[in-house]
């Protein structure tokens, strides 16, 4: 709300079918969350969002959060088996789509459908919800693992970490107006809700584009060479494909979800802000930023978030000495709520933190 109030004609959104100021995504959300909470939308509940990549994707996610509600994105290019999952396990109130989006073979069971093409024909006659309902304590989101280390679990993220993770990228990357940054992660990883708030709470543009413009290589250099992307954040192993390329509308690009090599530095980091972040999901998508790196020197994580600190500790939770190995714990405001339905996992992985105030806790990182 804050930054529609301070740059409502600035562009908030570019996507295939042209694009929207501040004011008018602003208002197409609150419209949109107006219906959302006719049916069943608000605090406590958890909404699934299985739509293509376009405006009506960043609209739906807007709009459930204006209704106060969480929401659960859905990649409608993942297996069905997948999708499946996700679903059944969440049980979320509501499930927000459009014809065609989800696989065939989805069984929503006792979840209510609702067709985004069927809302829109009604949008502009409904009254945009004045307010947000939510505090700061309640779900944003639920991002579920990818299943690599076991059963995929959904991560329940609140709204307390995002004004330090809004701060961290606004110093670190500098956003602006006049920025674009490109939507490039799925919509089911908590990369895109990185790029979300790196544009929408900076007053800076957000890109969306389908799917196959995305690809690494001469597609993806196409798109930021067209859209005169500024802010991009890909995974190191992305960039591979992109060696034959200058990408020279891109002045910050931040490298995540893979370990960052010299050699990625070395290729990718001069005359730019170059950034190496980390960040399990269950801390509000990041927990570390670099300074910015130049080429020939190592990659490092960087420093933690803004209120948040690291602790590298051993197995009686004692710090260890500077050089000697420790698990690395995390603590501060970005910590997630916990495990959706697994209160044992949430407690064994959310510890106690014997070094801040009572009530504190640490996320083991393993």
């Amino acid at each position: 709300t804050r930054q529609v109030t301070a740059t409502p004609h600035a562009t908030a959104l570019i996507h295939p079918g042209g694009s929207l100021t501040y004011t008018q995504l602003d208002t197409q959300a609150a419209r949109l969350a107006t219906l959302l909470k006719e049916h069943g939308a608000g605090p406590g509940h958890l909404i699934a969002i299985a739509l293509p990549r376009g405006a009506d994707l960043v609209l739906a996610i807007l709009a459930t959060l204006k209704a106060g509600a969480a929401y659960l994105p859905l990649d409608v290019r993942y297996p069905a088996e997948r999708l499946q999952y996700m679903l059944d396990d969440a049980t979320p109130t509501l499930l927000l789509t459009t014809d065609g989006a989800l696989p065939d073979g989805i069984d929503t069971g006792n979840v209510h459908c609702l067709t985004l093409d069927d809302l829109h024909r009604n949008l502009q006659d409904i009254e945009p919800l004045q307010g947000v309902t939510c505090r700061i304590d309640d779900p944003a989101y639920v991002i579920y693992t990818s299943g690599s280390t076991g059963r995929p679990k959904g991560v329940v993220v609140t709204h307390r970490g995002i004004s330090a993770l809004a701060h961290t990228q606004h110093n670190r990357l500098t956003p602006g107006i006049g920025s674009r940054v490109l939507q490039f992660a799925s919509p089911s990883f908590d990369a895109a809700f990185w790029e979300l708030t790196t544009a929408l709470l900076s007053g800076a543009a957000l890109v969306t584009t389908p799917e196959d413009h995305l690809t690494p290589g001469t597609a993806l250099a196409t798109t930021i060479d067209h859209h005169h992307i500024t802010h991009l954040t890909i995974p190191p192993s992305a960039l591979a494909a992109m060696a034959d390329v200058a990408l020279p509308t891109v002045s910050c690009l931040v490298v995540a979800g893979e370990a960052c090599t010299p050699q990625v530095i070395d290729h990718w980091a001069a005359g730019r802000r170059f950034v190496n972040a980390y960040g399990p999901t269950e801390t509000t998508v990041c927990a570390t930023t670099s300074h910015p790196l130049t080429p020939g020197h190592p990659p490092t994580l960087g420093s933690a978030v803004t209120a948040g600190s690291l602790l590298l500790l051993d197995h009686h939770l004692t710090p260890v000495p500077a050089g000697t190995p420790g698990e690395l714990y995390i603590t501060g405001p970005s910590l997630a709520r916990g495990y959706l339905g697994r209160s044992g996992l949430t407690a064994e992985r959310f510890v106690a933190n014997p070094f801040g105030p009572p009530g504190s806790r640490m996320y083991r990182t393993g």
